[in-house]
């Protein structure tokens, strides 16, 4: 077949299909784009499908012409087994497929790169056809400084890979510096929090009509509920213990009938910083609880995460137990753009 045929073939799935323009036109008060709006987009494609091979040059270029022609994208990607950014090197180390699923072995060394290393679910995996993925850290080699990362992919229907074909996978952030510190007891007199504790303002994530978040807000935004007010959290005070750096306990008390525990996650979105609780009394029992999250948005203090930990514990009770929980924090976010393309075939 000539490039001319492969090309063609290639750029016919492009157009919507008969059913797909009479659903979308029978739509109901679907708001129309302006005319001049739908003829620079218009252009915008063609351009693009026109000159695919110049397209891809540019990250910009690349993700507008996967966006319209996936297989179109994938074709006129050059192949790039190794990139480097921020000081840190990702290659492809080795590839398998067999049937519906295609696996990568990718390495990344440099730079802050350690044992630890997360790839903080920025990672993306582009191909011409429906799929779904993961990674996983599968070894560190301490004498090169390299961690790998297994990544696999299955097609969606459980058809056979396509052969020929080549894969971009790409990691926009990665986390290192992670350490656990797990079945720590939190020097916590929990008695001393046995009563009504004060509470603060939460929002849903979504602000009701004419509601507006001041710079400097006292306010906290919950990640889930809905409605104007929403789930009780107790209001963030001085640090009253700190079981591991950077997941400082910030409140304890009762509210609503049920007993919280505050811990400060930080800027989660950055760090990840999280933990498990949990309430143990003088047997051995555990009491398990319910976590409930709450940030304050970009505010000009920059971001912070809070979890109440909320337990069904009568205050009677509360002097008979300790608390005790796992604890996991990171030191460093490194953002950048790791992206490889390699043919989908097997490769040692």
């Amino acid at each position: 077949m000539n490039f001319s045929e492969t090309y063609r073939r290639m750029n016919e799935p492009v157009g919507p299909s008969p059913d797909l323009i009479r659903k979308t036109l029978s739509q109901p008060g679907r708001r129309r784009l302006p005319l001049r709006r739908l003829a620079a987009a218009a252009a915008a494609a063609a351009v693009l499908l026109a000159t695919p091979a110049l397209a891809v040059r540019s990250e910009t270029g690349y993700a507008v012409l996967y966006r319209i022609a996936p297989a179109v994208a994938q074709f006129f990607q050059p192949v790039q087994e190794s990139c480097t950014d921020s000081g840190v090197t990702m290659e492809v180390a080795a590839v398998r497929v067999e049937g519906d699923t295609a696996q990568a072995y990718i390495a990344l060394s440099g730079g802050p790169v350690d044992a630890t290393t997360d790839l903080f679910d920025s990672w993306s995996f582009h191909l011409p056809f429906d799929q779904v993925g993961h990674c996983e850290r599968v070894a560190w080699d301490e004498a090169t400084g390299t961690v790998t990362f297994l990544c696999t992919v299955k097609t969606m229907d459980g058809s056979p890979i396509p052969t020929g074909g080549k894969m971009t996978f790409s990691v926009r952030q990665l986390l290192t510096g992670k350490e656990a510190v797990e079945g720590v007891e939190v020097d916590l007199e929990l008695a001393d929090y046995a009563q009504e504790a004060e509470t603060a303002v939460t929002w849903s994530p979504d602000l009701p009509d004419g509601a507006v978040m001041e710079p400097d807000d006292p306010s906290y935004f919950s990640t889930g509920g809905s409605g104007d007010l929403t789930s009780v959290m107790l209001q963030p005070d001085d640090v009253l213990a700190e079981p591991a750096p950077g997941l400082p306990v910030t409140a304890a008390g009762y509210a609503d009938g049920l007993f919280h525990v505050q811990l400060c996650r930080g800027d989660a979105s950055r760090t990840d910083n999280h933990a498990f609780l949990w309430l143990e009394d003088a047997n051995g029992g555990a009491f398990q609880c319910t976590g409930i999250s709450y940030f304050t948005g970009e505010t000009a203090g920059g971001r912070k995460d809070y979890i109440d930990f909320v337990f069904a514990v009568p205050p009677e009770e509360l002097g008979d137990c300790t608390l005790h929980g796992d604890f996991y924090t990171a030191s460093t976010l490194t953002e950048g753009l790791w992206q490889v393309t390699f043919p989908l075939e097997n490769m040692d």
